[in-house]
């Protein structure tokens, strides 16, 4: 193949490749974006000394926002199986990896600086199923960061408790052991009781909203400019083309 003809495929490809891009851009339907706002607060330690995890808390925190832990509630609690078969599946109903999928090409999480919040922001071509699906992925979190914490603190008392039962029967089975020991003993004893008070705190809001995500009233035109770009840059690899096959040899 001559060297011309390579370059003029070259430059057709390319610049089609860069107007379909564009047109597709231009031509999909309008997205509408809807952002919810969440606080995220690092664990803290429990009676049992226990923490959540530590100092990268907010790139783990984005994995948990994006995983199955969340993600497949929200799927149950809209029931997104059903509700996106026609949209979606021509009336069949969506596998749950199916729904997993589409959330994750939908939503989009931007951290704020100085602050460990976190934006979470859904686009749809429909404005009320933005702020609602927003909304669900923070409450999702949120539940998911809250029942976390309570296992948490409910793991911690049962290891203290068997390390107590533990010493309880070295201490029956050597009744020279020192004061020293009982008095550790006595003191494990009180952690333990400690914890348990502290139990019902597992309850306080860990990951709260700071604003709810509203159904937008106009789209979010980000990709129209991007698109016009696309068809403007692909113009002139495909007039270059163009030119470069009418030309004489």
């Amino acid at each position: 193949m001559k060297p011309k003809l390579i370059l003029c495929l070259a430059f057709l490809f390319v610049g089609l490749a860069l107007c379909g891009a564009g047109l597709w851009l231009l031509s999909s339907p309008p997205q509408y974006a809807a952002t919810a706002k969440i606080k995220m607060e690092i664990d803290k330690p429990d009676s049992a000394g226990n923490v959540s995890y530590g100092g990268y808390f907010i790139q783990t925190d984005f994995e948990i926002i994006q995983s199955e832990h969340v993600l497949s509630n929200v799927v149950a609690s809209l029931n997104l199986n059903d509700v996106w078969r026609k949209k979606y599946s021509h009336g069949e109903p969506l596998k749950y990896v199916e729904c997993y999928v589409i959330i994750k090409n939908h939503m989009r999480l931007t951290p704020r600086r100085n602050a460990k919040m976190v934006d979470i922001t859904y686009y749809s071509d429909n404005p009320k199923e933005a702020a609602d699906m927003a909304n669900a992925i923070g409450a999702g979190y949120q539940e998911y960061r809250n029942q976390s914490r309570k296992k948490m603190a409910a793991i911690g008392l049962r290891v203290l408790q068997q390390q107590y039962q533990d010493e309880e029967k070295q201490i029956s089975l050597q009744p020279t052991n020192s004061e020293r020991m009982i008095r550790m003993h006595k003191l494990l004893a009180e952690k333990i009781e400690a914890l348990k008070i502290d139990m019902p705190d597992t309850k306080t809001v860990i990951a709260e909203f700071i604003a709810q995500a509203e159904p937008p009233q106009s789209p979010d035109d980000s990709n129209r400019p991007l698109g016009a770009a696309l068809l403007a840059v692909g113009l002139f690899p495909l007039l270059g083309g163009i030119l470069l096959l009418k030309s004489k040899p």
